[in-house]
């Protein structure tokens, strides 16, 4: 057999161990090395597993779910989809440091954009929470939030599959001057290698893929303006190439006459 043939065998053949192993062995990214704990413990301590509740409309209210816990074996919960499907993530954390800073929500799989962010919410809880602010759920859109020193924050996000994946799924807190912070157990004092276990889950998606506000706004829809452009653009390339072909002709009819 051909080296090329051998190669190419070779290559299918670990694709195909891929299909088959990665449903029954898969293992998520369990620990976020980039991070330094021990600054990020000293920010924000995440109060329990964040719940993940599937929905296959617009929830009005996030209720039971998964808890994206880390199993004995390392391995993360399975929570199966089809596209088009919302998950509705619910969890607490604390700002415990010293100075008023802005603070993000965050969703992460690493590998692809598999989801879309319809909501993001935000619940201050606590004496040094804005005036007016406390206990009420806050909905913050594409914006950050106030943190404030010694506050509960009940934050809430609401995703949608977009594209048929496997992949497993992350929430945090983004922290300013800080950074990303995943959600994660506290495990002071002593901080194993690599950080903590990440909380998280599976997310096992099939079917067509969609778009996020798919039924109310198409982002990818093509705009009339869109549209008319291109139509423009092609007319002004056609008119371009006719002109250089005639000037071509005259300038030859030119050189035979002279």
């Amino acid at each position: 057999m051909k080296h090329p043939f051998v190669a190419i065998a070779l290559a299918l053949g670990l694709m195909l161990t891929g299909v088959l192993l990665v449903p029954s062995g898969a293992r998520a990214h369990e620990q976020e090395t980039s991070v330094d704990w021990a600054v990020a413990y000293a920010n924000i301590r995440v109060l329990g597993p964040p719940v993940y509740t599937r929905s296959t409309s617009l929830p009005v209210s996030c209720t039971g779910g998964t808890p994206g816990v880390i199993g004995g074996s390392g391995a993360y919960p399975t929570i199966t989809l089809s596209t088009g499907d919302y998950l509705c993530i619910t969890w607490s954390f604390r700002y415990i440091a010293g100075n008023v800073v802005r603070g993000d929500l965050f969703w992460i799989t690493r590998l692809g954009l598999d989801f879309g962010t319809v909501g993001r919410y935000i619940t201050c809880t606590g004496t040094t929470c804005p005036a007016g602010t406390s206990g009420i759920n806050q909905w913050i859109g594409a914006s950050s939030f106030e943190l404030d020193p010694n506050a509960q924050y009940d934050a809430t996000l609401v995703i949608r599959s977009i594209q048929p994946t496997f992949r497993h799924l992350h929430v945090g807190v983004a922290v300013q001057n800080v950074g990303n912070i995943p959600a994660a157990p506290t495990v002071l004092p002593n901080i194993p290698v690599g950080g903590p276990v990440l909380y998280g889950l599976f997310t096992d998606a099939s079917g067509p893929v969609v778009e996020p506000l798919q039924g109310n706004l198409q982002l990818l829809a093509p705009w009339p303006w869109a549209v008319a452009s291109l139509f423009g653009q092609i007319v002004i390339g056609f008119a371009f190439i006719g002109f250089m072909w005639w000037y071509a002709r005259w300038e030859k009819k030119r050189g035979a006459r002279a």
